[in-house]
């Protein structure tokens, strides 16, 4: 397991390391994907808030408590993957 250098930084060193791996080939991909599984989030967590408002059957409501659980999921992944990738390209790019 990797030790987390990344949150020993500062937040200009961030920024440096976050500008140097997004212009790799692998980072703009990477970017693309998990902006993309955020979005999913966000949406999935607004669509679950509209099946609390507006609808009160017990489905609806079934479905809008494991949309938000699948929602939370892929927000809190998109950033742990993001971090954990960022850490590997910090521990490669000082050896």
């Amino acid at each position: 397991m990797l030790k987390l250098k990344y949150y020993t930084l500062n937040k200009d060193e961030k920024k440096k390391l976050k500008e140097k791996f997004y212009n790799t080939e692998i980072g703009k991909s990477l970017k693309t994907r998990l902006n993309r599984l955020f979005i999913l989030g966000i949406s999935g967590l607004l669509f679950s808030l509209y099946l609390f408002i507006f609808h009160s059957n017990y489905w609806d409501i079934y479905t809008g408590v494991l949309l938000i659980i699948a929602s939370l999921v892929f927000i809190i992944g998109s950033f742990k993957i993001r971090i954990n990738k960022l850490n590997e390209f910090l521990v490669k790019d000082k050896k």
